[in-house]
């Protein structure tokens, strides 16, 4: 995680943005692009994510006082969000934004880690003229195609790709410019040696599209490029070029058609007002009075303080979207409180991070939108489905608590009186009516998702701004920034997502998945052991949300065939892989609530092994009762 990263998590400004290896530290710093760049791209950044927002809450409006829609409304937001998607992603690049495995980067000597800098910024440099090269064909096919309402040409849809790439390439080159020349020079012939050898190899062989070597050599690249930390968003489509190119079985341009087809959705037109509503809550200061009245409730029992996490985790899980942003707002609230009291860093950090998985269940959330878009699944029923086993996984974390409670003598307080209890209450009332409003709005049908997340936006903006006057122009002019690139971060992992999942298909995976289902006999058991075990190191190495969409698409037909409702294994995927996203020694979700907690690595994980095996025990409770997941979205008629 980069210091820029790190400011922003803790909920405090950010210091000078410096541009570093994405999730891993450089020997050297690399000059971030002038001043008036990032500027230039913050303000069309905003623009565009503030013009989405405001199209979404004006159709709301429209069709409840009014009774009708912005029907235009629709192709406009997700034309914005393409523009977020690529060229937010392109500038969350230089400021370390995308998820990247460092485990073992972090390792090498100096030398070693200027060579895997460089060659980062020379994979990166590849991909994106390759994909701006492909992007062209596409652009002239799409200029007769004509959307439905406002007749605008497709090709708007297909410019942005262009212009991220191509800024995405300009960044990279200015990042190579400014190391050492000779480990740029060694980097850049090895990478194009490497180039020239797969060129070289499929003209001399002609495309080898029998049997199982281009997928043998693409998943070898693919593991390759993760060891040297190039950040996953690009070693997806990278990889995806690989096999189509070797193999032979579809065109290359369908890689910027599948990454731009991937996020128009208008589903995840809500990823990035959840993300902005986790940011303005958790700088406007929601979450603060929120701990202090959970506090205020079970902070008198024996390692209550520890309690306190897990529940307004839960809570405030359900108002931000981001486990992230709850990590961040969580944390800093009770970090020093815990530390006042007596309780050790790696015990709460601990804590912390548990619950986080807990969270991602939890509605709203950016895991169930994303699988709400590529699957036939409801989000408004993955959000009712979520409620019960996120609160079994509560349950089970807060039992080993008040167990280690009691064998370690952990501090305990007095009881809060009555009347501070009740003014808690009334403090914490703007913080505990978001979740009642998002997902009342959906059950009742006044707004979808999308619709719904605008709202949280504008909710906390109020709060925030007016209530508790927390935030100043120059800070929603940062958090409007810092939002538009974690969002561009995301979307544009989806859209690359998208495209590997489905050249996955194109290679037959799916069908040599359900071979092997053949060797578990039919039973779902040993079927949903399995598959959780793979998906928990699967979260890990991929860091959760990519291996969603890698995955989901392929595993919830097979889960249907052995007659496991889709509704219930969608829960236990994005359970089983938020577990492998907080799991030592590759999950990056410990390595952030340690930063948040001020605790070391080497002094947590001894501690949080323990709630590791308490989060497998929460899993296999949900996996083998579906009821959990189930019985809610029966009720309101949502499950069948």
């Amino acid at each position: 995680m980069t210091q820029h990263d790190e400011g922003l998590r803790l909920g405090r400004p950010a210091p000078a943005r410096q541009a570093n290896t994405p999730s891993m530290h450089a020997p050297s710093r690399v000059p971030a692009p002038p001043p008036w760049v990032d500027a230039c791209l913050d303000v069309v950044l905003i623009v565009f994510l503030v013009g989405e927002m405001l199209i979404i809450f004006t159709d709301v409006i429209a069709r409840s006082l009014f009774h009708s829609s912005v029907l235009w409304g629709e192709e406009i937001a997700q034309l914005a969000l393409t523009v977020v998607a690529f060229l937010g992603g392109a500038v969350a690049y230089p400021r370390g934004y995308h998820m990247a495995v460092q485990a073992l980067v972090v390792r090498l000597p100096e030398t070693g880690r200027r060579i895997a800098l460089a060659l980062v910024d020379w994979v990166v440099l590849v991909l994106a003229l390759v994909v701006l090269a492909l992007s062209f064909p596409v652009l002239a096919t799409r200029w007769a195609d004509r959307t439905l309402i406002l007749g605008m040409s497709r090709a708007w849809y297909v410019l942005p790709l262009l212009c991220g790439m191509a800024l995405l390439a300009g960044l990279a080159a200015w990042r190579l410019w400014w190391q050492p020349r000779t480990v740029v020079a060694a980097t850049g012939a090895g990478v194009l040696g490497g180039l020239v050898a797969v060129v070289l190899g499929r003209n001399l062989w002609g495309p080898w599209d029998q049997g199982a070597f281009p997928l043998c050599l693409t998943v070898g690249l693919f593991l390759i490029l993760l060891a040297l930390a190039v950040p996953i968003g690009f070693v997806l489509p990278l990889s995806a070029l690989l096999y189509l190119y070797t193999s032979g079985v579809a065109p290359l341009y369908s890689v910027p058609i599948n990454m731009q087809g991937g996020i128009v959705s208008f589903v995840l037109v809500a990823i990035p007002f959840f993300i902005l509503a986790g940011y303005l809550m958790t700088e406007g200061g929601m979450s603060r009075p929120l701990a202090e009245f959970v506090q205020s409730l079970v902070g008198h029992f024996r390692g209550g303080l520890l309690q306190v996490i897990v529940i307004t985790m839960y809570i405030f899980s359900g108002i931000s979207g981001s486990k992230m942003a709850d990590i961040a707002a969580v944390g800093t609230s009770m970090r020093d409180v815990l530390r006042e009291e007596g309780y050790p860093p790696a015990e709460s950090v601990s804590v912390l991070a548990a619950s986080a998985v807990m969270g991602e269940t939890v509605p709203p959330s950016i895991a169930m939108l994303v699988l709400g878009s590529i699957t036939t699944l409801s989000v408004g029923a993955l959000f009712l489905a979520g409620l019960l086993p996120a609160i079994v996984i509560a349950v089970c974390l807060m039992v080993l608590i008040y167990v280690r409670a009691r064998l370690a003598g952990l501090p305990k307080k007095s009881r809060t009186p009555w009347h501070e209890q009740r003014r808690a209450a009334v403090r914490a009332i703007p913080a505990l009516l978001v979740p009642i409003i998002l997902v009342g709005g959906i059950l009742t049908g006044i707004a979808t998702p999308t619709e719904v997340s605008a709202f949280a936006v504008a909710y906390a903006l109020v709060v925030s701004a007016v209530l508790y006057r927390s935030l100043g122009a120059a800070d929603l002019r940062r958090i409007l920034a810092e939002t538009a690139a974690m969002s561009g971060m995301l979307l544009f992992i989806i859209g690359t997502a998208t495209t590997f999942s489905w050249t996955l298909t194109m290679a037959n995976l799916p069908q040599l998945i359900g071979r092997l289902l053949s060797l578990t006999g039919g039973s779902r058991a040993l079927f949903l052991l399995g598959s959780m075990l793979c998906l928990v190191f699967v979260g890990a190495l991929l860091e959760g949300l990519p291996a969603l969409l890698v995955f989901a698409p392929m595993l919830l037909p097979a889960a249907a065939q052995l007659g496991i409702h889709p509704l219930h294994y969608g829960i236990l995927l994005i359970l089983a892989m938020g577990i492998g996203h907080f799991s030592p020694p590759i999950g990056v979700g410990l390595y952030v609530a340690c930063a948040v907690g001020n605790a070391t690595v080497e002094e947590t994980v001894p501690r949080y092994l323990q709630y590791l095996v308490v989060l497998a025990v929460g899993l296999l409770v949900v996996t083998f009762v579906p009821w959990f997941s189930l019985v809610i979205p029966n009720a309101w008629n949502l499950g069948r």
